[in-house]
Protein backbone atom coordinates (compact mmCIF):
# COMPACT_ATOMS: atom_id res chain seq x y z
CA UNK A 1 0.00 0.00 0.00
CA UNK A 2 1.43 3.37 -1.18
CA UNK A 3 1.73 6.21 1.81
CA UNK A 4 0.67 9.29 1.19
CA UNK A 5 3.43 12.12 2.54
CA UNK A 6 1.82 14.86 4.09
CA UNK A 7 3.39 17.02 6.74
CA UNK A 8 6.63 15.15 6.76
CA UNK A 9 4.22 12.21 7.62
CA UNK A 10 3.28 8.82 6.33
CA UNK A 11 -0.25 8.45 6.06
CA UNK A 12 -3.15 6.92 4.88
CA UNK A 13 -6.25 7.45 3.39
CA UNK A 14 -9.67 6.22 4.81
CA UNK A 15 -10.26 4.78 1.74
CA UNK A 16 -7.00 3.18 1.62
CA UNK A 17 -7.59 1.91 5.13
CA UNK A 18 -10.91 0.36 4.25
CA UNK A 19 -9.06 -1.50 1.26
CA UNK A 20 -6.23 -2.64 3.67
CA UNK A 21 -8.81 -4.28 6.17
CA UNK A 22 -11.18 -5.17 3.53
CA UNK A 23 -13.67 -3.76 4.65
CA UNK A 24 -16.83 -1.73 3.39
CA UNK A 25 -16.74 1.81 2.12
CA UNK A 26 -17.26 4.05 5.72
CA UNK A 27 -16.05 1.13 7.98
CA UNK A 28 -13.02 2.97 8.59
CA UNK A 29 -14.93 6.54 9.05
CA UNK A 30 -16.99 5.32 11.09
CA UNK A 31 -14.54 3.70 13.72
CA UNK A 32 -12.40 7.29 13.41
CA UNK A 33 -15.69 9.06 14.47
CA UNK A 34 -16.05 6.86 17.42
CA UNK A 35 -11.98 7.07 18.72
CA UNK A 36 -11.83 9.50 21.18
CA UNK A 37 -7.67 8.90 21.80
CA UNK A 38 -7.47 10.58 17.94
CA UNK A 39 -5.70 14.23 18.29
CA UNK A 40 -6.38 16.39 15.04
CA UNK A 41 -2.11 17.10 13.69
CA UNK A 42 -0.66 14.09 15.74
CA UNK A 43 -2.68 11.05 14.84
CA UNK A 44 -4.43 12.69 11.98
CA UNK A 45 -5.00 15.74 9.46
CA UNK A 46 -8.11 16.90 7.76
CA UNK A 47 -7.21 18.12 4.66
CA UNK A 48 -10.10 20.72 2.54
CA UNK A 49 -10.49 20.72 -0.77
CA UNK A 50 -11.22 24.44 -0.33
CA UNK A 51 -7.38 24.58 1.29
CA UNK A 52 -5.59 21.95 -1.19
CA UNK A 53 -8.13 21.75 -4.05
CA UNK A 54 -5.23 20.43 -6.31
CA UNK A 55 -3.73 18.21 -3.92
CA UNK A 56 -7.21 16.60 -3.00
CA UNK A 57 -8.13 16.86 -7.18
CA UNK A 58 -4.49 14.48 -7.42
CA UNK A 59 -5.75 12.16 -4.41
CA UNK A 60 -8.88 11.60 -6.14
CA UNK A 61 -7.69 10.94 -9.26
CA UNK A 62 -4.42 8.56 -8.20
CA UNK A 63 -7.73 6.63 -6.39
CA UNK A 64 -6.57 7.10 -3.02
CA UNK A 65 -9.86 8.87 -1.78
CA UNK A 66 -12.91 8.34 -2.56
CA UNK A 67 -14.32 9.79 -5.29
CA UNK A 68 -17.18 12.07 -3.52
CA UNK A 69 -14.57 12.86 -0.74
CA UNK A 70 -14.50 16.33 0.03
CA UNK A 71 -12.79 16.70 3.08
CA UNK A 72 -9.94 14.08 3.34
CA UNK A 73 -8.94 12.56 6.78
CA UNK A 74 -5.19 11.37 6.70
CA UNK A 75 -4.39 8.79 9.69
CA UNK A 76 -0.73 8.72 10.66
CA UNK A 77 1.02 5.45 11.29
CA UNK A 78 0.07 6.37 15.09
CA UNK A 79 -3.23 6.87 14.76
CA UNK A 80 -3.55 4.00 12.39
CA UNK A 81 -2.55 2.37 15.29
CA UNK A 82 -4.79 3.77 18.05
CA UNK A 83 -7.94 3.00 15.84
CA UNK A 84 -7.06 -0.70 15.55
CA UNK A 85 -6.88 -0.78 19.48
CA UNK A 86 -9.81 -1.13 21.43
CA UNK A 87 -11.03 1.39 23.88
CA UNK A 88 -9.90 0.50 27.71
CA UNK A 89 -13.00 -0.31 29.88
Amino acid sequence: MEFIPYRGCNTLSLRQIDTLNGVPKGTTFRAFKHCAALREDEDFFLVTADESPETVSAWREAGLIYPASVSVVLLTEDGYRKLQTPPAD
